[in-house]
């Protein structure tokens, strides 16, 4: 299997090999080898819970640079939702647009608008499927990446409508070159991004071929350069494209919030998503019609990249609802015309990521599952994590899959010298 980029990369000089990322990674992802922390690449969805958890900094984002800009004659930034709750209620959206052309890029595009229609599509999705239920958001690309590897019986279940962001960039860029008279490859599409999830979906997107967008710029890396322009420069776009309604996407519960399907909820947290997602599979849940999911606590406002803490993000948030007023941009006819025209489809098949199977055949499978039985009654059960792996099932199957060795577990190896000493003690009274 070739090897995947992932948008997270480990910082040598500063990982010490505490495992603390080992134990927290949601797919056991992470073993800790020669004192430095590997990642397996089947198995990572970039969620960055290893970068959160990380107390020397050690993980790192791997985001665009300013010489991306460069390998373009025309870009274009198209910001997160979360941008704009990064600033204090002084400010506003149009600022923060403005902002964005004054740090270096050639144009703005505000995708709040597209996150209206988005859930008008999905409103008229939900009233003429036909099941499976629950229908399940595709908004967050670390809940797609867990469906792919850990729930791929819940792939029929995902709503195959393409995120804003992407139908915003595919959109713009054909607007851009036909009235700059650019060649399409020529524009650059940049997404200010608030997790390193998005950043991975670039490079790797599900659903599409390739993604509409060239790359992606941490918000927490541009924030000081945005806030001093800002101040020195408070001039704005105007703000009547700006959508209240879609602004509500950048926090959980904000999808469905402008959706008239009242039969939906929200999941949000790792441990909560995998408790549901449990329950999806064994037949539950099905009385509801959409989940709206998210990795991060509260949505986007508190993915990995931002500045501004989750609660202060909401506030920013909800006094620019109160300064923008609820006006509607989207035209419901509009949306059903697009939505018959697959405009919001995916290109590409969603499939599933399995990870490689323990064996080639069921005789093998069984005799390597006799195997592993056999190594868990040798090992502690103690899910120390001392060995590098996150758990001693996890450490079974890498020694079975010989990428480790029984000797890794810390107990083992205490066991074999208490028994040698054992040994040479009775040797010494004969």
């Amino acid at each position: 299997m070739p090897h995947r980029t992932h948008a997270i990369v480990t910082d040598k000089e500063k990982c010490i090999g505490c495992v603390t990322c080992s134990m927290a990674c949601p797919t056991k992802a992470i073993r800790v080898r020669s004192k430095l922390a590997e990642v397996d690449d089947e198995l990572c969805i970039d969620c960055g819970t290893c970068m959160e958890v990380c107390r020397y900094d050690a993980m790192r984002p791997r985001t665009s640079s300013p010489a991306d800009l460069k390998r373009f004659k025309y870009t274009v930034a198209l910001p997160s939702l979360t941008l704009y709750a990064q600033f204090g209620k002084e400010f506003h959206p149009g600022q923060a647009l403005h902002a964005l052309r004054k740090i270096g890029f050639d144009e703005t595009y505000d995708i709040s608008w597209m996150c209206e229609m988005v859930m008008g599509a999905t409103d008229a999705y939900l009233s003429e499927s036909t099941g499976p239920w629950p229908k399940i958001s595709v908004t967050c690309p670390a809940l797609l990446r867990l469906v792919q590897i850990r729930y791929p019986d819940l792939i029929p279940h995902l709503v195959p409508i393409e995120t804003p962001r992407e139908l915003a960039a595919k959109l713009r860029r054909r607007r851009v070159a036909a009235e700059k008279g650019l060649d399409p490859a020529e524009i650059g599409m940049f997404f200010i991004t608030p997790c390193t999830a998005i950043i991975h979906s670039i490079v790797a997107p599900v659903g599409l071929e390739a993604s509409h967008l060239d790359g992606a710029f941490s918000i927490a890396d541009l924030y000081g350069p945005l806030l001093k322009s800002m101040k020195e420069d408070p001039g704005s776009d105007p703000v009547d494209t700006v959508s209240v309604r879609g602004l509500r996407w950048a926090m959980a519960g904000g999808e469905i919030s402008g959706m008239r399907n009242a039969n939906s909820m929200t999941v949000r947290g790792l441990h909560d998503v995998i408790y549901v997602f449990d329950r999806i599979e064994a037949g539950t849940f099905s009385s509801v019609d959409f989940i709206e999911a998210y990795i991060c606590p509260d949505g986007c406002v508190s993915g990995g990249l931002t500045v501004a803490g989750r609660y202060t993000a909401q506030r920013n948030l909800q006094e620019a609802y109160r300064l923008l007023g609820d006006q509607t941009l989207v035209k419901e006819e509009k949306v059903r015309s697009l939505l018959r025209e697959h405009f919001f489809d995916f290109e590409a098949e969603i499939k599933a990521r399995p990870v490689r199977p323990l064996a080639r055949d069921l005789r093998e499978a069984i005799a390597l599952k006799r195997e592993k039985d056999a190594l868990m009654e040798r090992l502690p059960r103690k899910d120390c994590a001392a060995c590098g792996a996150p758990d001693c099932e996890t450490l079974a199957d890498d020694i079975v899959r010989g990428k480790a060795q029984l000797s890794d577990c810390v107990f083992v190896r205490l066991e074999a010298l208490e028994k040698e000493k054992s040994a040479e003690q009775g040797g010494d009274h004969d």
